[in-house]
């Protein structure tokens, strides 16, 4: 795997911090955000960040703006943005009917991992590996992190397959419920491993995506690698401009 450490972006922590502010209630339906340049300097970042926090905000429904006043809140909206296929099927994809698994063992996490799930390098973390085939061949490898705590107790831990969505399966057993996630995508050549369990040439491309999933509050519940064949795949999205 590439040696990255991705960070959740700033405007991540900006975005989340006031939606849950809007849900808890303590920016209520009709009341007004804070300025923009106080938000920057509560949360220490630059105005550019705020703005693409509510950005974000406004696309998915929870404020509106007025020209030339303040942002308004509108309260939870009734319907969110969809998680996209690739994203689907690496959380929520059931590894009895659909995949095969390939590896389910306690390791210890390396720099990248580490980083991810925000743990000291060296930290042991459960691994659950599997692939996805269909007519036209193996068409992804999905690898899951989690940290010890969230594991344990869990079917996660064991070597057989698990029905239905993993997520659901945490949230029911260990009443850990993943609320947003934070999604990188880059573009790079297969390793070793990943071209022989793709059945792809080392130098075909692959779309490598690194899923890090939080609750509500912002604790860790998983990270995933998803390695997608380039010449299987396009990405597909849907959503509002206005």
């Amino acid at each position: 795997m590439l040696n990255l450490e991705p960070r959740t972006p700033k405007y991540v922590r900006v975005l989340n911090t006031l939606r849950q502010r809007i849900e808890g209630g303590t920016y209520k339906p009709g009341a007004a955000l804070p300025s923009e340049n106080q938000l920057a300097a509560e949360f220490d970042v630059s105005r550019p960040t705020v703005l693409k926090a509510l950005a974000y905000l406004k696309q998915d429904g929870w404020i509106e703006s007025q020209q030339g006043k303040a942002n308004f809140v509108r309260g939870k909206p009734t319907a969110r943005r969809t998680v996209p296929p690739h994203a689907h099927g690496a959380l929520h994809l059931d590894e009895v009917a659909e995949t095969e698994l390939l590896a389910v063992a306690p390791v210890l996490a390396d720099r990248r991992v580490a980083s991810i799930l925000a743990v000291p390098e060296g930290t042991p973390v459960f691994q659950r590996k599997r692939r996805t085939t269909a007519e036209e061949g193996a068409v992804d490898l999905v690898t899951v992190w989690l940290p010890i705590d969230v594991a344990a107790g869990s079917d996660a831990t064991k070597p057989e397959p698990i029905a239905g969505s993993l997520l659901d399966h945490l949230a029911q057993r260990k009443s850990v419920r993943g609320d947003y996630a934070v999604e990188w995508t880059s573009a790079r050549r297969p390793t070793v491993e990943e071209a022989q369990l793709l059945d792809i040439s080392a130098d075909e491309p692959v779309l490598a995506v690194t899923i890090a999933v939080h609750t509500a509050r912002g604790d860790l519940v998983l990270a995933v690698d998803v390695v997608l064949p380039g010449n299987r795949h396009e990405i597909e999205d849907t959503y509002p401009l206005s």
